[in-house]
C-alpha cells in the first residue's frame, strides 16, 4: 500500500494488476473520505482478484461537487499513465462525481446513485456501467434509482441489494457484485 499524492490530492494507491479502479467515496460534509468502509471492502476485493485500486480524499473545503469532479480527474489522469483499463467506482454522492469523469474510463460502477447533488449532477455515458442500487435507501428512493438506470444508455446493468443506503450486513455481496462487474468488463 503506497500513500500518494496528486496533485494535493491524498490517495492510497495498490498495485495489484494491469487494470485498475478509482474508487469515489461519499460527501465529505457527512464523513465521507477514502476510508470509508464500504470502499475499503471493495478495494479489498478487488485487490485479492489482482486489480489495482486508487481511493483518494477530496480536497477541502468543499467546492459544490464541481471541485471533487476536478479531483477525480486529477486522479484518473494519473492513473491513466499507470494504466490501460480504467474502472470508476462511486458510492452515493460519489457515484455522481464518478458519472462526470466516466467518458474517461473503460467502466463504471454506481452505488446508490443520487440524480443531483449540490452543484452536479449525474451525467450518462457510453461505456459499460452497473448501477447498484438499495432497495431501502433512506436517500435516494428505488423509483430514482430505478429512474436513473432507464434513462442510462446501453451497455447498462442493475443489481439491486435488500438493505439501506448504507449496506449494513451486505458489505461482501456489495464488494463481490462490484468486483465480478468490472473483471467481466475488462
Amino acid at each position: 500500500m503506497a500513500e500518494v499524492v496528486i496533485d494535493s490530492i491524498k490517495a492510497t494507491y495498490n498495485v495489484r494488476g494491469e487494470r485498475v479502479a478509482m474508487l469515489c467515496p461519499p460527501h465529505p460534509l457527512m464523513g465521507g473520505s477514502r476510508f470509508d468502509i464500504r470502499l475499503e471492502k471493495i478495494a479489498s476485493e478487488l485487490l485479492r482478484k489482482n486489480v489495482s485500486v486508487l481511493r483518494f480524499d477530496y480536497q477541502q473545503p468543499f467546492r459544490s461537487g464541481i471541485g471533487e469532479v476536478e479531483d477525480a480527474k486529477k486522479s484518473l489522469g494519473y492513473l491513466k499513465e499507470r494504466h490501460d483499463f480504467i474502472a470508476v467506482v462511486g458510492y452515493s454522492f460519489g457515484s455522481v462525481v464518478a458519472s462526470n469523469v466516466s467518458d474517461y474510463c473503460n467502466a463504471a460502477v454506481y452505488i446508490s446513485p443520487l440524480p443531483s447533488i449540490n452543484s452536479i449532477s449525474f451525467r450518462d455515458s457510453t461505456i459499460p456501467k452497473l448501477f447498484i442500487v438499495a432497495t431501502k435507501d433512506q436517500f435516494v428512493s428505488l423509483d430514482e434509482s430505478l429512474r436513473l438506470y432507464e434513462e442510462a444508455s446501453h451497455p447498462k446493468a442493475l443489481v439491486r441489494i435488500d438493505t439501506d443506503h448504507f449496506y449494513f450486513g451486505k458489505f461482501d455481496v456489495l464488494a463481490k457484485t462490484v468486483a465480478e462487474f468490472i473483471l467481466q468488463n475488462s
